[in-house]
């Protein structure tokens, strides 16, 4: 890597790590100030995010590559916008939803300029492997020297029963877990491309963190991603669409399938919770708040968190204190209705997998045959992990970034703008 490569891959590493972790690092859960009114916006965060994406824009302009950028963006992005937006303007809360959806579109942008910074996809794996690497290695750190940062304790103002669950340098053990199956997914792409001491190291650390943090969701979502991957790219484009709707769909129906259809609750009812923690009074909230306003919803993120939970909620329910609807599907609903909906699903389902049969023909190379499988993965644990937590399509959540990262990489990729 050149001097200008080298500098370009540092700022690329440092502004991954102040993306995964909404650029507060080891915040303090123990002060009542996480109580705080969460209407208000982090100024930190909001200039940090704005700077962060100027550069970008920077660098991708620097390397002639904003008509890339724009192209890239479609009609679909655009649309799904412009359809959230409108139905924020109709919504209890305008300007804290737009507020909000300005948030998802720089996060959205970011994400699709990345990649056009690198000239080789060697230098991007490498600049991945070390942003990865810094997370994992802070994440210990942080446990090591800070722990009452790093861990859950009893002293913390809200959710003591997750004491001793370890959250690294993140703000939950929601977001350590997710985040450390990417990183077990960077450690297994930096083995595949030759760093293989390095890939297994990192995928050990990351698989000792996931462990650690307590998150089941994300640990049993790991293996079906990462085998519906490898299928993915053996198998014909009939046959990956209808595994990963196998996948998707058939998680969905097993979570909201048993709230909002009667025939299989009683199917469910024989199962293990599959909400894992009682999310199923949640879910039949966020459905019913939904089915009251089906065409335009309640404004982009703004339901749970602005008393308007209160006026769809009975009196005494407590799924009416939760933050947000545990499901990525439902949360959209209520976002911008089932038009919302559709068009995310388009965005973030069925674009994607467009993309991969493009791609797939032209995959000769063991290196980047391993590179599309990350990028699958990662795409497949976003969106089975949609149907238990609210991930598809939120502002700056850490692994909807990643997911932004990878439908950003399938796009250009497929129209042969990143070279393999």
């Amino acid at each position: 890597m050149s001097g200008a490569a080298r500098f370009s891959g540092l700022f690329v590493a440092l502004a991954l790590l102040a993306l995964w972790t909404q650029a507060q690092p080891f915040a303090s859960l123990s002060s009542h100030g996480v109580l705080d009114d969460p209407t208000q916006s982090s100024p930190l965060r909001r200039n940090l995010t704005l700077l962060i994406l100027a550069l970008f824009l920077a660098l991708v302009w620097r390397r002639g590559r904003l008509d890339q950028l724009r192209h890239a963006m479609g009609w679909l992005v655009p649309l799904l916008f412009a359809w959230f937006a409108f139905c924020a303007l109709l919504g209890a809360s305008p300007g804290l939803a737009l507020n909000r959806l300005a948030l998802a579109g720089i996060t959205l942008a970011i994400a699709f300029c990345l990649p056009l910074v690198f000239e080789r996809l060697g230098d991007f794996v490498l600049v991945l492997g070390l942003a990865a690497s810094l997370a994992v290695a802070l994440c210990f750190l942080g446990v090591l020297f800070v722990p009452d940062l790093a861990i859950h304790s009893l002293r913390d103002a809200v959710e003591q029963g997750l004491a001793g669950d370890w959250r690294g340098m993140f703000r939950h053990k929601n977001d350590l877990a997710p985040m450390s199956v990417h990183f077990i997914l960077v450690g297994l792409l930096l083995r595949q491309m030759g760093w293989r001491f390095w890939g297994l190291a990192l995928m050990a650390g990351a698989l000792a963190l996931l462990l650690l943090s307590g998150g089941k969701t994300s640990a049993l979502l790991l293996v079906p991603a990462l085998i519906g991957a490898m299928a993915l790219l053996r198998l014909g484009d009939r046959a990956g669409a209808a595994l990963v709707l196998l996948l998707v769909g058939g998680l969905a129906l097993v979570t909201l399938g048993g709230v909002a259809f009667p025939p299989l609750t009683a199917l469910v009812a024989h199962l293990p919770d599959p909400s894992f923690t009682g999310r199923s009074d949640i879910w039949r909230l966020g459905l019913e708040a939904a089915a009251a306003r089906p065409i335009t919803g309640y404004g982009y993120a703004v339901f749970w968190d602005t008393g308007v939970t209160y006026a769809v909620a009975g009196s005494g329910d407590t799924a009416a204190q939760v933050s947000h609807a545990h499901n990525g599907f439902v949360e959209n609903a209520l976002a911008a209705g089932l038009p919302g909906l559709v068009l995310v699903l388009a965005f973030t389902l069925l674009a994607p997998l467009g993309h991969i049969a493009a791609i797939r023909p032209r995959c000769a190379d063991p290196k980047a045959r391993a590179f599309l499988q990350f990028l699958v993965a990662n795409w497949l644990f976003v969106l089975m992990s949609a149907s238990l937590e609210s991930v598809l399509f939120n502002r700056g959540d850490s692994i909807w970034f990643t997911g932004l990262l990878a439908l950003a990489c399938l796009r250009y990729w497929s129209g042969a703008e990143l070279a393999p």
